[in-house]
């Protein structure tokens, strides 16, 4: 509607195309409306089937996850198990150095004695006087060490 200098309105269109306008700005925001809900409803659809696609991903990671955490664990359990035995075998190892090393110092103690029994008390009583008139405690040492190596 238009307004004239007189106050009067008046319309440039008849009352029939007004409604055919109207109607057609109807139709223009139907078909808007529903283009904008088809643009809602595939960005939808598009994020269904990305959150789809994202939970498979995440489902084929876990398996991943577990099925290393798996192999990890059996690892390990070799591991542990390859330790335990080869603990005992430190173990072993330990003691039979242990009695090598007594065997050993039997040994020696065995040729010492050997040697002692091939001195006779009366040699053994004449160093015993002979270290007594030894005042220096090295020389004493001294002459101790030497009748040994005899």
């Amino acid at each position: 509607m238009v307004e004239t200098r007189t106050g009067k309105e008046t319309s440039p269109y008849t009352p029939e195309q007004q409604a055919k306008m109207a109607a057609l700005v109807k139709e223009n925001r139907e078909r808007k409306e529903r283009e904008k809900q088809a643009k809602l409803k595939a960005i939808a659809e598009e994020q269904a089937a990305k959150m789809k696609e994202i939970e498979e991903e995440m489902e084929k990671k876990k398996k991943v996850v577990e099925e290393v955490a798996t192999e990890e664990e059996k690892e390990r359990m070799r591991i542990e198990s390859r330790e335990e035995s080869s603990g005992t075998q430190k173990e072993e190892d330990a003691e039979m150095e242990r009695k090598i090393s007594e065997w050993v110092d039997n040994l020696s103690l065995g040729e010492d004695e050997e040697a002692q029994m091939y001195v006779t008390q009366e040699e053994k009583e004449a160093f015993a006087r002979a270290l007594e008139v030894i005042k220096d405690p090295l020389e004493r040492q001294e002459a101790e060490e030497e009748k040994k190596l005899e």
